[in-house]
This record gives structure tokens, C-alpha cells and sequence, in this order.
């Protein structure tokens, strides 16, 4: 990936959701800079490739899906072996919900590059979103071995073996991603789903409180927590933490029973 492209999903990805108004105007003028490149007589081929592949990059983190895949493709049939704008035009293609082709790119970029964490990680995203966890599970272990310190790596395949019922697996992806990312309260949560499918139910109350301790209008541990409870004899509290969480997601004993958990 060229230096330009990788500055600009660099930006992008340092403004979070609610902050990212605050840099809209960084944006598009870096957006009208690259239109400039791109139309201007004096730059050169290679020049206005540049410029293409950021303002696709820029197009895609801002919600203009369409018009980064035209920018990408242009890119690609000139750039063929660019692994990198695959990966940006197979993010584009899933947020545009086209999985397939965005499956093709992600499979092409890792063709063109085994070790690119970043298609690696997105192409196991996509297996998730289609229920196909092993497949996901085996491109997160190899984007764990070229970096075991990646917490979403190691969070996101525990969350696979989570869904295949593998929980002993999943609580020790969990433990490593919280040695990473001691408060991050969703992985905390599925740690202690994962103990409560266990029976581990002293270790799950004490995850589903932190989790809650963070996020304190999350049913989903609201609910389990409930689970928890009545499981260890606590048939107050479970009731309230039920009731409560109903109240904030009716649908809680369905959607946790979607996870296995009962």
C-alpha cells in the first residue's frame, strides 16, 4: 500500500463514530486534494493512482460505498497486484452488502499477500456473518500468530469458539484479549457466558458484574447474570436482573437462547 493511502485510513481510524463530525472537514478537503491529483493534466499515471487509491479509502471510511468501489476498481485494473486495495474494496463490497465479491477480493488480497493481517482479519469477519466459524477460526489463528498482541484477533476467534461451544478455547482467547484490553466490557460479558456454559458460576457472576459495572443498560449480561443467579440459588435476584433486562430488550430470552445459552 502506498505511504499516502496508508496515512489516510490512519486518520480515519483514530476518529471514532461520535468524533469522526469533528474531522469531516479534514476529510473532504483531503478528499478534494485527491479529486485535484485525479483530474489534474500535470500529474502523472502513477500520481493519480495514488490519489484514486486514498480517495476510495476515504469514500469507504465515510460511508460513500459506491463511489469507493468505482474508485478502487479503477485502481485494481491498473494496480492488479495491490493486496491492500482489494481489502479496501472487499470492505466497501460488505458494508455495500455484496458478500460474495467482497469474499473474492479478501480471498485474491490473501492470494497476493498469506501474512496480510488486515484481509486475514476482515475475510474472517465475513466467515462469522455467514455462521462459517471454523473457516473464520483459521484465518484468526494465523492473523494471531503474526501478532499475538492483536486484542480483536484473539477476542473476535474467542467469540467463534464461543459459537461452536468450544468454551474452555473461548475463555482462554478471552483471558489473553483482556490481558490486552483489560476493559473492554463485551469480551468481559462473553467471558462469562462462557464460564455460566461452563458451570462455572462464581467466575461468570464475577464477569457479568464488571460487564455490567461498564456498561450498565447491556441486557445481554443483565440476562445471563439473571441465568447465573437462579442457577447458584439466588431466585430474587435472578428474577430482577431478568425483568430488568426484558425491559430494555424484550426479545433478551430468544436472542440469548440464539447463543445456546439457556
Amino acid at each position: 500500500m502506498r505511504a499516502s493511502l496508508c496515512m489516510a485510513i490512519a486518520l480515519l481510524g483514530a476518529l471514532a463514530p461520535g468524533a469522526r463530525a469533528q474531522g469531516v472537514s479534514d476529510v473532504e478537503r483531503a478528499i478534494r486534494e485527491s479529486t485535484r491529483i485525479i483530474e489534474s493534466a500535470q500529474s502523472t499515471r502513477s500520481e493519480r493512482l495514488d490519489a484514486q487509491a486514498v480517495r476510495g479509502a476515504l469514500f469507504r471510511k465515510t460511508g460513500r460505498f459506491d463511489l469507493a468501489i468505482v474508485d478502487l476498481t479503477e485502481v485494481l485494473r491498473n494496480r492488479p497486484g495491490a493486496a491492500d486495495v482489494y481489502v479496501e474494496r472487499g470492505m466497501a463490497l460488505v458494508a455495500n452488502r455484496q458478500p460474495d465479491l467482497a469474499l473474492a477480493d479478501f480471498d485474491e488480497a490473501i492470494g497476493l499477500n498469506p501474512d496480510n493481517r488486515m484481509a486475514l482479519s476482515q475475510r474472517a469477519a465475513l466467515y462469522r456473518a455467514q455462521g462459517r466459524f471454523d473457516e473464520a477460526i483459521r484465518d484468526l489463528d494465523r492473523a494471531v500468530v503474526l501478532n499475538r498482541d492483536d486484542p480483536w484477533a484473539v477476542s473476535e476467534r474467542g467469540l467463534d469458539r464461543f459459537s461452536l461451544h468450544q468454551y474452555v478455547d473461548a475463555v482462554a482467547d478471552f483471558n489473553r484479549a483482556l490481558e490486552l484490553t483489560p476493559s473492554s466490557a463485551w469480551t468481559i460479558g462473553y467471558r462469562g457466558a462462557a464460564q455460566y456454559q461452563l458451570g462455572r458460576y462464581d467466575a461468570a457472576l464475577a464477569d457479568l458484574n464488571r460487564a455490567l459495572d461498564l456498561d450498565a443498560f447491556d441486557p445481554w449480561p443483565l440476562y445471563i447474570r439473571g441465568l447465573t443467579k437462579r442457577k447458584a440459588g439466588d431466585q430474587p435476584g435472578a428474577e430482577a436482573d431478568i425483568a430488568a433486562a426484558l425491559a430494555i430488550w424484550p426479545d433478551a430470552a430468544s436472542g440469548v437462547a440464539k447463543d445456546g445459552i439457556k
